[in-house]
C-alpha cells in the first residue's frame, strides 16, 4: 500500500519524522506492506512545495537544517494551504504547525479541509483537539476517514490509545501529572544549583521549547494538555482560558530551597477531576513530599497518576523523552491508520 502524505509544519518534530520514516523505510515495506511518500511539505518559514512521486526528504532536511528554503525539493505552492489541502491528491495529512491557544486558528482550518476531502489526519497539535475535539471526531466518522492525535500528550506515551482502545468502558475519576517536559527540565535544573535563565537556554538548545517560549513557561501547554485529557477522555468541555494556571517564570530559587529544607520538592502539576457532573481541571506550582508519586519525576520526564473506578489509581512514566518520541506518536498513528484504526 501506498499513503501519500502532506506534512503541514516542517520543524524540529516534523524533520524528526521525517528522518523516521528514512530510517524504517525498509520495515515499513517488509513489515507492514507500507510505502509512505511525502508528496507535500508546507511551511511559513521555509516555502512551500510538492512532488506527486515523493519528495526526496535527505535533501528537504539538509535545506530545513540550514534555515532555507525548501524551493530545490519540488514545485513550488502557492495560495492559501487550507485551499490546497482540500484539492491535493494525498491520503494522509500530518499537522504540526505551533501551538496557539484559541477557538480560531488555521490549524483548525487545515484538519476540517483535510477530513471534509477524505484525507487521514494526524496532529501533535494540541490546539485544535482541545478546543474542537467532537466537531473532528465527528467529521472524520462522517467521510469514513482517520484521526488521530497520540503525540498530543506525554510525547510518545500511547496516553489516548491506553484509555480509548484498550482500557474501555473505565470511567476517569481523576488525574494529576507532570505534562510539561520543557517545565520539568528548568526546575531540575534550578535545583542543580542552575538559574532560571540556564534552565531556559538549556531546553531551548535541546529543541523542547514552543515556538511561542510563554506557552511552556507561563503554563499554558500543561493547561492545554490537561483541559485536552479531561475533554477527550472524560467528557468535558473545558477552554484552557479558562483554567487556573500557574507557570514557572514567578519561580524564586527562595521557594525551591524551603521545599527542599522541608524534604519536598516543587514540581508544576496539572489536574482534572470531578466535582459532581462538573469537570474541572488546573494547573499550578506545588511543593510535593517525597513519598509523592511525582517526586522522582526530573528532567525531561513526564508522568500522569489515573484514579479510576475500576483499577483504582495506576500511574504512567515516560523517562527523559525528546523529539523521537514525539515523532514516534506520529509514527504509530500512522501505522494505525494503515492497519485500519482510524479513531481511537
Amino acid at each position: 500500500m501506498r499513503l501519500r502524505i502532506v506534512l503541514v509544519g516542517f520543524g524540529n518534530v516534523g524533520r524528526e519524522f521525517a528522518r523516521m520514516l528514512l530510517e524504517r523505510k525498509s520495515e515499513l515495506a517488509k513489515v507492514h506492506d507500507l510505502r509512505a511518500d511525502v508528496v507535500a511539505i508546507l511551511t511559513g518559514r521555509h516555502g512551500s512545495v510538492e512532488r506527486a512521486g515523493g519528495i526526496e526528504l535527505r535533501r528537504a532536511l539538509r535545506l530545513a537544517d540550514a534555515g532555507v528554503s525548501l524551493e530545490n525539493c519540488g514545485r513550488a505552492v502557492h495560495g492559501s494551504s487550507v485551499d490546497y489541502l482540500h484539492r491535493v491528491r494525498a491520503d494522509v495529512v500530518i499537522e504540526i504547525s505551533p501551538l496557539r491557544i484559541a477557538p480560531r486558528q488555521i490549524a483548525v482550518d487545515h484538519i476540517v479541509a483535510a477530513l471534509s476531502s477524505g484525507k487521514h489526519v494526524i496532529t501533535a497539535n494540541k490546539g485544535p483537539v482541545v478546543y474542537h475535539y467532537q466537531r473532528l471526531r465527528r467529521l472524520a466518522r462522517e467521510h469514513g476517514v482517520g484521526f488521530r492525535y497520540e503525540g498530543t500528550v506525554m510525547d510518545g506515551a500511547p496516553v489516548f490509545n491506553l484509555f480509548q482502545e484498550a482500557l474501555r468502558g473505565l470511567r476517569i475519576e481523576s488525574f494529576e501529572g507532570i505534562l510539561n517536559s520543557t517545565s520539568n527540565h528548568i526546575l531540575s535544573k534550578i535545583e542543580a544549583g542552575g538559574s532560571y535563565e540556564e534552565g531556559v537556554a538549556s531546553a531551548r538548545e535541546m529543541g523542547l521549547v514552543e515556538t511561542d517560549p510563554s506557552m511552556d513557561l507561563d503554563g499554558w501547554d500543561a493547561a492545554v494538555k490537561a483541559c485536552l485529557l479531561v475533554n477527550v477522555l472524560m467528557g468535558g468541555r473545558l477552554r484552557p482560558e479558562k483554567v487556573r494556571r500557574q507557570g514557572i517564570s514567578s519561580l524564586t530559587s527562595a521557594r525551591i530551597e524551603a521545599a527542599r529544607a522541608a524534604g519536598h520538592r516543587i514540581k508544576l502539576i496539572a489536574r482534572g477531576w470531578r466535582e459532581g457532573r462538573t469537570l474541572l481541571a488546573s494547573v499550578s506550582l506545588e511543593s510535593v513530599p517525597s513519598d509523592h508519586p511525582l517526586f522522582s519525576v526530573d528532567g525531561t520526564s513526564s508522568s500522569l497518576v489515573v484514579r479510576t473506578d475500576m483499577l483504582k489509581e495506576f500511574q504512567i512514566i515516560e523517562r527523559n523523552p525528546g523529539l523521537r518520541q514525539t515523532a514516534y506518536a506520529i509514527y504509530s498513528d500512522l501505522l494505525a491508520i494503515r492497519e485500519g484504526r482510524l479513531i481511537p
